[in-house]
Formats: structure tokens, C-alpha cells, sequence
């Protein structure tokens, strides 16, 4: 699928017009059919989804976004935003005599915190093309973009909302953010950038901003980003720049701990941290980067100064998490367990404790214990997994309704889709014909946040 054009922000309504008179509905796509996979017994009770983090929609289209600080290229500074959409989210109509198109409005407002004047904002739209069906579906090429902002010194509430321009539905997010008063020094650098480095053309390594901040599977590919400017005269091109980092966790435990060096570039000088953080578990940790500066010679300050910067991130539940007994590890574990399991979990304290239940856990569902794969643990983390990439709604797709089914039951034999009813909200009905099982979710609010309204019996 390719990104094909930047309209001018006036283009929307016409687009919204086009849109409504050219719209067909999709019919072969709504029902699709797979094979169901072994049932797991004794679901336990639901947990109660979170509301979305900052820079996260909560309805549809889902996106994510972040706000960095950066230098432009006229060396003022410069506010940064990098948003992420999958394709998914949007609805493409067909486009005769073939091929389908999405549409989609980005509109990014600036407030300052005190008083709510808008100082700044715009609005984008953008337009993309596919030439079959199964590509407006594909998974894992999210649409990925950046817009810049140049801005006084303040603090800022920053709205940013995007609009399916095909099926017109709006979802918005707003993030805080302050642009410092004190100018930039010899040597300063940007604010982190946390994404993925991913394979390229030719071997290279491609740098893919995440401004979710979270990490499940790709947690191996995690990379933060940034420059270091430098003004100074008397360092050599030569010379190299050390930076140190680690990973903090929620406690304040230094769990990782590192340093790299880059070669200095005249003026700026990007910089790729791949840290190794498949030790990782599920939680919430910052990664801290800094960098000591010796005093310039001649100047009034005689002391090395050391410039820090950090950013959260998250690592969620998953298979490349699964050995870690964190509390998050143990309480997807309630879908499943037993009644008296529910009961011990609840009790546990402390890592070690947590560790050797989940191990014994494990170890009474293992289908084959003469081998060393456990097939049940593995089975249950892919359909965690699956949960979480197609089910997220602001939280972790394994705490929705819908993804408590699929961690249960598995894959249904038939999933009918009903999105444009006209006396009742947009519904999915998900059919297990082996275990004699019905599901029926309702989008009470167009928003594609599915609740479980009927069930033979709720898990």
C-alpha cells in the first residue's frame, strides 16, 4: 500500500462528499473462517481494561503519538510529533474500474497549559491507495509520519486528533509538553526518540519510531534515537562522544546498565542506542541517557557537566515475556486458573514467590513434561499475543472483552460481522460449533471498543 499524496487541509470536505458517494461496502470481508484451537477450563473473571495513556486514542481510528524536542534545521528549537495509525483502523471504499483508497485528517493544536490560548496548529490530510483488498487488511506496515513545530517557550497541552475521512469518525489524544526558556549550549542533545531498529535495504539497519512506548514480541528490537549538537571549536572531528545509559524500573532498581561511543560529525551527530533488553519483564521502566561535557577552555566553568535525558516506555505481556513472573505475568494468569489458584495468586509476595508459582503453574499444564517446550504455555502466550495486537484499545488487548474470549477460547470456527446496522449498534457475533458456544460483542459507541453482551456462559 502506498502513501500517494498530501491534499491541502481545505480538500476534506470534498473528500468527506466523494467518500459518502462512492462507498461499498466491503461484503467479503466480513466473514471469515479458521480452525478452533484446544479450549482452556476454569476462566477466571475479567479484569477491568485501563483508560488510555497519554498520546494514545482510545477509539477508532486508533493511533499513537509522541513529542520530542528537537533541533531544526535553522537551529531553533523544534517540537517534533511522530504518530503511528495502523491501516487497519481506517475503512477503504473501492475505487473503480479497480483498487481501493483510505483518506485520513491529521489536526494537531497547541495550547499553553495556563489560560488554554491556542498559540499554534494544522491540519493534514492524507490519502493512500491499495490495489487489493487483503492489503488494506495487512498487519505490521502501520502507517508511520512526523510533523514539525517550531514554538515560543512554554508549557503546552498538545491536541492532536485524526479523522477517517471515509467512514467520518474522529478519535483524539492530547499530551503535555514544555518547550524550555534557556537557549541551547555548545553542546546540548535532543530529547529521546524510542522505537525499533529494523532491517533495511541492503542490511542496513532502519530506525522506526514507537510512539506508544510500548514493547511486547519486538522488545529485542528496541533502539532510541537522537543528535548531539556541538558548537564547540576546539574539538576534533575526530573525536569520539561516550554516552552511558541504563533501564530503571518502576522501584528505581537499575536493571540495565551500558555505554556506547559515536564518532563526532562536524555540527550534529545522530546516534542509534540498541540496547539488550530481552530480560526484560512486563512493566513500566525508563531508559536514561547522559553524557558528561569537560569545561571549555577559557570559559568560567571549571567543572565537567553531565546532560541527562530520559523517557518511559512499557513491555507488555507476551511470549518474549513469558518467563518473567511480574504481577502483570500473573494476572492473565486468572483467565484460566482455578478457583484455589486465583485464591494463592492472590497472595503471593515478592518476585521469588511470584516466580516458582508461575513455574509450577506451568510445569501441571504441560502436555508433554518429558520435553522441554510446554505446548499449553506457548499456545496460551501466542493467543495473548494475538490479543494485544488486534484487540488493544488504550489498554493491553488481553484486558478487553474480546480479547478475554480469544486468550479462553482460541480462535472461533466463525466470526459474522455486522457494522452497519440501522436500528442497533455495529455488532460481532463469534461462533465455537465444537463446544456448542456463542459470542455476541456490541460497539455501543462506533468506536470499535466491543463489549460481550451474550455468551452461553460468561468466562
Amino acid at each position: 500500500m502506498d502513501l500517494v499524496s498530501t491534499m491541502p487541509a481545505n480538500s476534506s470536505s470534498s473528500v468527506r462528499a466523494r467518500a459518502l458517494r462512492g462507498l461499498i461496502l466491503l461484503g467479503a470481508a466480513w466473514l471469515w473462517s479458521g480452525t478452533a484451537s484446544a479450549q482452556y477450563q476454569n476462566p477466571g473473571p475479567p479484569s477491568q481494561a485501563d483508560a488510555a495513556p497519554p498520546g494514545t486514542s482510545p477509539t477508532r481510528p486508533r493511533f499513537s503519538v509522541d513529542a520530542t524536542l528537537q533541533l531544526g534545521e535553522s537551529g531553533k528549537p523544534t517540537v517534533r510529533l511522530d504518530y503511528r495509525l495502523s491501516r487497519s483502523e481506517l475503512l477503504f471504499e473501492r475505487t473503480p474500474p479497480a483498487g481501493y483508497r483510505a483518506a485520513y485528517e491529521v489536526r494537531v493544536i497547541f495550547l499553553r497549559q495556563k489560560g488554554g490560548r491556542q498559540i499554534t496548529g494544522d491540519t493534514y490530510t492524507r490519502e493512500l491507495r491499495a490495489s487489493t483488498y487483503s492489503e488494506t487488511r495487512k498487519r505490521g506496515e502501520d502507517i508511520t509520519d512526523h510533523l514539525d513545530f517550531q514554538l515560543p517557550p512554554g508549557k503546552y497541552r498538545i491536541e492532536v486528533a485524526i479523522t477517517d475521512l471515509v467512514a467520518e469518525r474522529t478519535s483524539g489524544t492530547a499530551i503535555d509538553f514544555e518547550v524550555p526558556s534557556s537557549p541551547p549550549g555548545l553542546v546540548w542533545f535532543s530529547d529521546l526518540s524510542l522505537g525499533t531498529a529494523e532491517s533495511g535495504a541492503g542490511g542496513s539497519l532502519k530506525f522506526v519510531p514507537n510512539p506508544s512506548r510500548h514493547y511486547g514480541d519486538n522488545i529485542d528490537q528496541f533502539a532510541a534515537a537522537g543528535e548531539i549538537f556541538d558548537q564547540r571549536n576546539d574539538a576534533g572531528s575526530d573525536s569520539l562522544f561516550r554516552l552511558s545509559y541504563k533501564v530503571v524500573s518502576e522501584s528505581g532498581e537499575q536493571v540495565i546498565i551500558g555505554d556506547t561511543t559515536f564518532t563526532r560529525r562536524a555540527g550534529r551527530t545522530p546516534f542509534l542506542i540498541r540496547p539488550r533488553l530481552v530480560s526484560l519483564g512486563p512493566g513500566s521502566y525508563r531508559f536514561v541517557v547522559a553524557m558528561n561535557v569537560p569545561p571549555t577552555p577559557g570559559s568560567k566553568q571549571g567543572k565537567t557537566s553531565t546532560i541527562r535525558r530520559d523517557k518511559g516506555f512499557d513491555v507488555d505481556q507476551s511470549r518474549a515475556t513469558m518467563g518473567f513472573a511480574s504481577a502483570q505475568s500473573l494476572d492473565v494468569l486468572r483467565y484460566i486458573a482455578t478457583q484455589q489458584e486465583i485464591d494463592e495468586i492472590g497472595k503471593l509476595q515478592g518476585e521469588e514467590a511470584r516466580k516458582a508459582y508461575w513455574e509450577a503453574f506451568w510445569k501441571r499444564r504441560d502436555p508433554t513434561p518429558e520435553t522441554p517446550e510446554n505446548e499449553a504455555r506457548d499456545e496460551f502466550y501466542q493467543r495473548v499475543q494475538y490479543a494485544n495486537q488486534h484487540f488493544s484499545t488504550g489498554s493491553p488487548g488481553w484486558k478487553t472483552d474480546m480479547g478475554r474470549i480469544y486468550v479462553v477460547y482460541g480462535p472461533p470456527d466463525e466470526v459474522v460481522r455486522n457494522p452497519f446496522n440501522f436500528d442497533r449498534p455495529p455488532e460481532e457475533i463469534w461462533y465455537y460449533y465444537r463446544d456448542r458456544r456463542t459470542f455476541v460483542f456490541v460497539d455501543r459507541d462506533g468506536f470499535g471498543r466491543y463489549e460481550l453482551v451474550s455468551s452461553p456462559s460468561s468466562p
